[in-house]
């Protein structure tokens, strides 16, 4: 069941980890257009997470 978690200092950090660690495994591939895509729209979601202020409820969908 989806539900909602509030943007806590943690779960932000938690988030930017995630972008962090794609962005750099995607450092790791030869440069390209697509390559190059990816991780600016990795670091403009990154600068939107880090614009939004502690407890806005967060979107969480199930992994299944």
């Amino acid at each position: 069941m989806a539900g909602y978690k509030p943007l806590t200092p943690n779960f932000r950090q938690d988030i930017n980890d995630g972008f962090d660690k794609q962005i750099t495994e995607l450092k790791e591939c030869k440069p390209n257009a697509l390559v190059s895509v990816q991780i600016e729209a990795l670091s403009m979601y990154k600068r939107l997470i880090n614009g939004l202020p502690d407890g806005y409820p967060m979107p969480l969908a199930d992994r299944k």
